[in-house]
């Protein structure tokens, strides 16, 4: 069981995902919030396949970039935590929709991913305008980009309400990076070091 699910980690986040928006659909009336976060579950699906699978390779080419080996099982492993983290961020501003503050994390996450995957361009020198989950990254950046007016328009959050949002995104993300490189075998001060290495050679 524990070898299916670390193989399937993607398809089973991706069917998890799909049941929750079939049933968001089935129960209806939602908050604009709610909407939100539907957009963003089902952005974050396409993102994962994007940069997984078609065309994928987004992992193998941070692996070559750090000089860590990396096989098929441990690349379709890597998906757990992130998959653990998406559905965190995305259930508990659905069910806690009135407690605005709880959609943060997500919003600041897609943010990210859009800022970071232009990035990516660079750092791995990519012959086209292009990294693996770009365009839906980018996609996900908009989305964000139109919540935040929704917000602001309406003055729905504070100024204090924004940073701990960003804050809550950045320590969980930096756990999940944790969490994969110690699945490799690896400490995550290490792949940094790594990482300089590397791009001091380039």
């Amino acid at each position: 069981m524990i070898k299916f699910i670390r193989y399937y980690a993607l398809e089973i986040y991706s069917v998890i995902s799909m049941l929750i928006l079939l049933m968001a659909g089935i129960i209806g009336d939602l908050s604009v919030i709610q909407k939100f976060v539907l957009v963003y579950i089902f952005l974050f699906v396409l993102h994962e396949w994007e940069e997984m699978r078609y065309p994928g390779s987004l992992t193998k080419l941070i692996a070559n970039m750090i000089g860590v080996d990396i096989n098929t099982e441990m690349e379709r492993a890597s998906r757990i935590p992130t998959s653990i983290l998406l559905l965190t961020f995305t259930i508990t501003p659905f069910i806690l929709h009135n407690y605005p503050i709880t959609v943060l994390p997500l919003a600041f996450l897609g943010l990210f991913e859009g800022l970071v995957h232009i990035f990516f361009i660079k750092l791995f020198k990519c012959p086209k305008i292009y990294s693996p989950g770009m365009v839906t990254a980018e996609i996900q950046a908009i989305v964000t980009i139109i919540l935040f007016t929704y917000l602001i328009k309406n003055n729905i959050l504070s100024g204090l309400d924004y940073l701990i949002g960003a804050l809550v995104m950045f320590v969980c993300f930096i756990i999940m990076q944790k969490t994969i490189t110690a699945m490799i075998g690896y400490k995550y001060s290490d792949v940094y070091k790594n990482l300089k290495k590397q791009l001091a050679k380039k």
